[in-house]
């Protein structure tokens, strides 16, 4: 009887994940049988938990004899998890996965293993696609048990996930297989056991192919889910400390750009939608309107886009400024201004009048004294082409973010701006016919 394909795994170090139940143990067997005639180097591991006292240690002595009966390797790790739990401040069944995965990785990135399978089968899958569902899930929840989980070059795979329980059940029977039964699984106080007892069990009695069923809606799921992230990070921009989500998103990528932007900042947002519908929100609010997001980030409606960064990350600003001259200048704030001195005849027509963003000042039109600094109160622009402004209504017609304003370096004397850099220059510095020095800012 087979089970699932063995092919993939030709010629790979196969660690099978052991915990002495039917599923594992249908598992273990199924690839012992065919390990050779697959080029197969077979590994078992055994995670004991501490949580059932004698029976968990039971278990653990099966799992041992089976190995050693058919000389298999066996790696076994023990756990207090009941005081693991109450030190995280988890729960006892996520402090236990928890340990469960830290052994499978170990396993992996010590090289004792190219993959590591779990017995996790079609039926564990619509449990996870129900929990999700009824715990409310966007469609990455739909999309139940992922088949591979990357560790390095290596993998956590589960083989089994497009096979039916019955047909575990069937695999034990027709090979006389002895397994150990965890007692707590018939516990319908537990949420996912009473979903596989109280809901899952009457399904399937008039749905004869429902976790097949379950299966392929929860791939399907899973495969947009992934195409609709890929485009979200080709949405999502960085500039430093920050992530631009363009506004005119349509949801579905904009609500993933956030949750991109949760795992960037280092949280973790795989199964909540706080602060998302906050962020969205801001799509249709004026510039400058903000919201706060979870783990100490805010949201902030820019002219195009909606930023996410550190709650606090632009509040305060250093009062600095440098001498001009050519060199790389850096601010506290993060922002560099770039100087380079070079021949009038080195910069030809074409650079002067490109958008590339750089700049270019006459060096012998600059008064005595610039400096390189931030925006202050009272400065004043003289813009290209005559006349002059407040700079802060420069700022607001070149629809320039409030929050910006306090970053971009400028090249002034005294309260007189010359140069807004990645913006533009005063009429008083420009390159001409005449021009024998060039600067040219960036």
């Amino acid at each position: 009887m087979e089970l699932f394909d063995l092919s993939p795994y030709r010629g790979r170090r196969v660690c099978v994940a052991l915990s002495g139940g039917g599923d594992s143990v249908a598992l273990f067997s199924f690839v012992f049988e065919r390990a050779h005639a697959y080029g197969i180097s077979l590994s078992a591991l055994h995670v004991e938990h501490g949580i059932r006292g004698e029976r968990s240690r039971a278990d653990a002595a099966f799992v041992c004899a089976l190995c050693e009966a058919r000389g298999v390797p066996l790696f076994l790790y023990s756990f207090d998890v009941p005081a693991l739990a109450r030190e995280r401040g988890k729960g006892i069944e996520e402090t236990a996965r928890s340990c469960r995965y830290e052994c499978f990785a170990r396993i992996l990135r010590e090289d004792r293993a190219d993959v590591l399978m779990t017995a996790h089968h079609g039926g564990d899958n619509a449990e996870s696609v129900l929990f999700n569902l009824f715990r409310g899930c966007a469609l990455t929840g739909a999309g139940g048990i992922a088949d591979r989980i990357p560790v390095g070059d290596k993998a956590i795979v589960r083989p089994m996930l497009g096979v039916r329980k019955s047909e575990i059940g069937d695999y034990l029977r027709a090979h006389g297989l002895d397994c150990r039964e965890d007692e707590s699984n018939a516990d319908t106080d537990l949420s996912r056991n009473f979903l596989r007892h109280e809901v899952l069990a009457p399904a399937a009695a008039r749905f004869a192919r429902l976790e097949e069923h379950v299966y392929a809606f929860s791939r399907r799921a899973r495969e947009d889910d992934e195409y609709l992230y890929a485009l979200a990070r080709e949405a999502l921009v960085q500039d430093g400390e920050e992530l631009h989500i363009p506004a005119d998103l349509p949801a579905p990528l904009f609500c993933r750009c956030v949750v991109l932007a949760y795992r960037r900042f280092g949280g973790c947002a795989d199964h909540t939608a706080a602060g998302i519908a906050e962020a969205r929100a801001l799509c249709g609010a004026h510039c400058g309107a903000s919201a706060d997001l979870p783990f100490g980030l805010r949201a902030v409606r820019d002219v195009s886009c909606v930023t996410v960064l550190r709650a606090g990350a632009t509040e305060e600003r250093r009062e600095e400024e440098f001498a001009f001259a050519a060199g790389e200048f850096r601010f506290a704030c993060g922002s560099v201004a770039r100087v380079t001195a070079c021949a009038a005849s080195d910069v030809s027509e074409a650079e002067l009048r490109s958008a590339s963003g750089v700049l270019y000042v006459d060096a012998d039109k600059l008064p005595a004294g610039c400096v390189l600094r931030l925006r202050r109160a009272g400065d004043l622009f003289a813009k290209f082409g005559g006349g002059s402004k407040k700079l802060k209504d420069f700022f607001i017609d070149r629809k320039i973010e409030r929050r910006r304003r306090d970053r971009i370096p400028l090249l002034a004397a005294g309260n007189t701006v010359l140069a807004v850099f990645g913006a533009e220059i005063a009429d008083a510095v420009r390159v001409t016919s005449e021009t024998k020095r060039i600067y040219a800012l960036r």
